[in-house]
């Protein structure tokens, strides 16, 4: 039986303050579930540096998003690299200049400048470029050819129709995983953004037809988080803005909301 001497081995693991107060466990970094990934929008270092040391316990991956890095200066790219990764955060480049890439003709080039700039991942998407499915997925071939694992985009964003067909959704998704993607991220414009009424019907449809582990949702706010986290457990992969780390965090651990103390389980140990 646990008692003073003999903690439960969670607590003895617990790296965090209070430790003694129980909450639902979470896997080690680096983990391939329950991941939180956070959106760059262009923020330096310092700013960084101060969310890697208040939150980067529970950061998985960095995403340079919105095409910011195309006017930034490579050394500073460098330097933010390798202080994520120094802290053991997995980095991967995303946004428009991605599909910008596409439709210059340049994406083998841009996947090697990717990998040379020390990135683990990069984001292969249509968010605002139409393309065909099967050029898509050669672009994932291609991405991985250069050694980067690939998030594949499915969703469309400012298009609330794409999530008309649920079919079509799982089309998409089966050829990016043929094709290697790593994981795939499910937009949430049309799903919990830009609607009046969110579309959870279109998530549980899709996690009904494939392993929750193998998907990203984007959750940029409380509420959606609430629902991913109420809905599908803990271990549900979350794309979210870096001042929302820790209130995901909370939830996820059970510690937050309605979840308090312990009404989020998992099987897996701290």
């Amino acid at each position: 039986m646990p008692n003073k001497k003999n903690p439960p081995a969670s607590v003895a693991a617990d790296p965090f303050a209070f430790s003694f107060i129980r909450m639902a466990p979470r896997p080690a970094r680096p983990r391939e579930s329950g991941l939180t990934i956070i959106g760059d929008r262009g923020v330096g270092l310092a700013r960084t540096a101060d969310l890697i040391e208040s939150a980067g316990d529970h950061i998985d991956f960095f995403k340079f998003g919105m095409g910011t890095y195309r006017v930034m200066r490579p050394d500073f790219i460098r330097r933010k690299v390798a202080m994520l990764k120094e802290a053991g955060i997995r980095v991967f480049f995303a946004g428009d200049i991605t599909e910008a890439a596409f439709m210059q003709g340049v994406s083998k080039r841009f996947y090697a400048e990717v990998k040379a700039f020390g990135a683990d991942a990069v984001e292969v998407s249509s968010a605002q470029v139409a393309m065909p499915l099967e050029d898509k997925c050669r672009l994932i071939g291609m991405a991985r050819d250069a050694g980067l694992e690939v998030v594949a985009e499915a969703g469309q964003k400012g298009a609330e129709d794409w999530t008309r067909s649920v079919a079509y959704i799982a089309r998409q998704i089966e050829a990016y995983q043929k094709a290697g993607a790593w994981k795939v991220l499910v937009q949430a414009d049309g799903i919990s953004e830009d609607v009046e009424t969110s579309r959870w019907d279109v998530i549980l449809n899709i996690a009904a037809r494939f392993d929750i582990k193998d998907l990203i949702f984007q959750a940029k706010d409380s509420a959606a988080q609430k629902w991913y986290v109420g809905t599908l457990g803990n271990a549900v992969n979350l794309d979210v803005e870096d001042h929302q780390v820790i209130e995901l965090e909370l939830a996820r651990r059970g510690i937050r909301g309605r979840h308090i103390f312990g009404l989020v389980g998992s099987l897996e140990t701290n």
